[in-house]
């Protein structure tokens, strides 16, 4: 159920103006995201330039392509790191990709919601461990294309690279600077593109999908419509992985097994 936002009458009229407004400059729908955490957010951006309104702030975005940007990064939640939780990226090395190796090869694999980049040059780290060489299908997409920018470049920080395994780091990583980039090979085998989640048609017949910390943020019903269309994303067998704090209550609805906690297999 979706939480209830009070509001005056005057202050729901102005927020649902901004909402209208940003569904037709972005195709981004507000109405699914948790209201009161959306309009907590979006207050704190409405306060920090005294904007004063939902509707004067939608103006100074139409004019000021920097608060345009820092609007869409706060809404977006860019916030990852190279083999974030890794010992779930053990159990995708160990006990998941093996048997999608030997299955079938080169595998399509879909980063949903990539943020700067971590998660897909993770897969890649990982799967060219596991078959050297192969040339596999790794698509990360993010609805941010100033984060999509700094993605493509593979550039990370101490503090991104910390649960990144020791032979992992000599092989895909070089120093630039305070900082570290992932190699030239290994960024070539991911393709970024712009996607709205929300909004834009899915792909199909991938093995891997990995959408991980990304859907906290929606209503439950955006949810559920978001892991259906990912099921039937999936090729039979293929497998969905998302974040630590989510669970898909109504799985097998969709045609999902839990393989392991947090990993979802297609049935059919």
């Amino acid at each position: 159920m979706q939480d209830e936002l009070i509001l005056t009458t005057q202050q729901r009229e102005d927020y649902e103006y901004f909402k209208l407004h940003i569904l037709r400059k972005t195709g981004i729908d507000l109405n699914l995201y948790k209201s009161q955490q959306m309009h907590r957010r979006l207050m704190g951006l409405v306060d920090r330039i005294n904007a004063g309104s939902f509707v004067k702030y939608y103006h100074i975005l139409e004019t000021d392509p920097k608060e345009f940007a820092i609007f869409l990064d706060r809404l977006t939640i860019n916030v990852s790191e190279l083999f974030r939780n890794p010992e779930k990226w053990d159990e995708l090395r160990e006990r998941v990709l093996p048997d999608m190796l030997q299955a079938r090869k080169p595998l399509r694999i879909w980063s949903a919601g990539c943020s700067y980049g971590a998660e897909p040059y993770t897969l890649a780290m990982i799967l060219d461990q596991l078959s050297p060489g192969m040339k596999h299908y790794i698509q990360a997409t993010d609805i941010d294309q100033k984060i999509l920018a700094k993605a493509r470049e593979g550039i990370f920080t101490p503090t991104d690279i910390k649960n990144v395994p020791p032979s992992y780091r000599m092989k895909y990583l070089e120093a630039r600077g305070e900082n570290y980039q992932v190699t030239a090979s290994l960024r070539e085998r991911v393709t970024f593109r712009a996607h709205n989640l929300l909004r834009d048609p899915f792909e199909k017949d991938f093995d891997l999908i990995v959408c991980r910390n990304v859907v906290i943020y929606f209503t439950d019903e955006a949810k559920d419509k978001l892991f259906a269309r990912f099921a039937q994303s999936l090729k039979p067998r293929g497998v969905l992985f998302v974040g630590g704090t989510e669970r898909i209550f109504n799985s097998r609805q969709i045609e999902l097994d839990s393989k392991l906690p947090f990993f979802y297999q297609r049935i059919n």
